[in-house]
């Protein structure tokens, strides 16, 4: 299995994707780098030292991540550093224009002027961190720049297996899975407001992962297509491996159980890697 690509490997043991986004962030740090990036995105070459320990400090600050983005065509212009603020009602962004990377030395993000964020998708397309990111990703955002949509390429956004990744802002939702050929559907339903199809669903970024496996949950079962519909009230641990989670829609309020469990199958995490457990929520 290890010689399978990882998407594909993890396609065929029908792993979920409900609780997998990247968990406990919304304020995102979108800095524009056209030349290569590393493995790891902050030893991106580009990023001198000393710009690099601005930003780590910047992501000190808790529930905050570094995503280095890209456009084609955009080469030999300005890079611009984009703040992104997904949580609470205010939605909120800042754009700057930089001379230099040098220059985020001297920025205070905090000072930005902010204005109502709009919205923006970000689709992984990180092939040094793993190849089916750069298959898949590739293609998934020349079909999804093609419908009009505010598209960047991305760095690694977690899960590669699940290529094509894709971050809609500034609602901070995560998917997986997608194809060119569903580009159409996944935008109309962005654009309305809607979450999209629930296969391709991984969760809300601004949850822990048990709370986006229990949102994933809930609107499969009550039918809940609507972003805003159902709003989160608690999170409480029951074990090691199990949690409830309570939310509020327009019918009531809700309890989902979920637990971690054993899938009981094995897939590599990354193209190449040695076969690994797979994990999976489920609802108890």
């Amino acid at each position: 299995m290890a010689s399978l690509e990882c998407s594909v490997a993890s396609l065929e043991v029908g792993e979920s994707l409900a609780g997998t986004a990247v968990e406990s962030v919304d304020r995102w740090l979108l800095l524009e780098v056209t030349d290569p990036w590393a493995p790891k995105a902050l030893e991106t070459g580009a990023l001198s030292e000393p710009v690099r320990a601005r930003i780590g400090q910047w992501l000190e600050r808790p529930r905050s991540r570094l995503q280095l983005i890209r456009r084609p065509g955009r080469t030999g212009k300005r890079p611009v550093l984009i703040l992104v603020s997904s949580g609470g009602e205010k939605q909120q962004s800042s754009t700057i224009e930089l001379e230099r990377y040098a220059d985020l030395l001297d920025v205070d993000l905090d000072a930005l002027p902010a204005e109502t964020a709009q919205p923006m998708c970000l689709v992984c397309v990180h092939g040094r961190r793993d190849r089916c990111c750069a298959l898949h990703g590739s293609a998934v955002f020349r079909a999804i720049q093609a419908l009009d949509v505010d598209v960047w390429q991305t760095s690694h956004l977690g899960g590669h297996r699940f290529a094509a990744c894709a971050l809609w802002l500034p609602d901070g939702l995560m998917y997986g899975r997608l194809r060119p050929e569903d580009a159409n559907r996944f935008v109309a339903a962005r654009r309305a407001g809607e979450i999209g199809e629930l296969q391709w669903f991984r969760g809300r970024c601004a949850y822990d992962q048990p709370t986006q496996a229990a949102e994933i949950f809930l609107r499969t079962g009550l039918g809940e297509r609507n972003e805003g519909a159902i709003d989160w009230l608690s999170t409480v641990p029951q074990s090691e491996s199990a949690w409830d989670v309570r939310f509020r829609s327009p019918s009531g309020e809700h309890l989902v159980r979920v637990r971690l469990e054993d899938a009981g199958a094995f897939r590599p995490a990354s193209c190449g890697a040695e076969p690994e457990s797979v994990a999976r929520f489920v609802e108890i």
